[in-house]
């Protein structure tokens, strides 16, 4: 059997697309990129287009230690995911507990903390009162829906990187 018909074959039964050599561009410089795009939450698919490696992250994105890039006003805006991974997701604003919030009160009345697995996206941190599901502290949001401590802008005002680039963990 000839080594392109195999390929055909797996990717036809494992609906993986194949793709032509020349679907892989070389993407644009990332300011540039972010200017053009200004409020793109999840940019990688568009950046790289579909020959994109899952985990690829631009040079000056990885070299400022960050794990996650966005584009928010125009400016390229980095994070660094954290221990949890949930540093970087765009939040869930909500000041109502969700069903898994509430469902933990209800199973473990009194708790002092539910557990950031079961709060996930929650911009708030919760305890159980009783059976009631109350808020602790809820952590500011940027325009967009993610923590404003944890993204910080990739340049600075002259356009170079930004090599004191702090942002912090997540505050939950």
């Amino acid at each position: 059997m000839n080594a392109m018909y195999f390929a055909l074959m797996f990717a036809a039964a494992t609906n993986i697309p194949l793709l032509p050599s020349s679907a892989t561009t070389a993407p644009q410089p990332i300011a540039a990129f972010c200017s053009a795009n200004p409020n793109l939450d999840f940019p990688d698919p568009v950046y790289y287009g579909p020959g994109r490696r899952h985990g690829a992250l631009p040079a000056e994105v990885a070299s400022v230690g960050a794990t996650h890039w966005r584009c928010m006003n125009g400016k390229v805006y980095v994070c660094a995911g954290g221990a949890s991974g949930s540093a970087c997701q765009k939040m869930d604003p909500s000041r109502q507990p969700s069903k898994d919030i509430s469902e933990a009160c209800a199973d473990d009345p009194g708790q002092d903390f539910v557990a950031t697995a079961v709060i996930g996206n929650s911009s708030s941190t919760w305890r159980c009162r009783g059976t009631t599901a109350e808020i602790i502290a809820t952590v500011p949001l940027d325009s967009r829906g993610f923590m404003q401590q944890t993204w910080a802008p990739l340049f600075d005002a002259r356009g170079t990187i930004n090599a004191a680039i702090a942002p912090e963990a997540d505050p939950r």
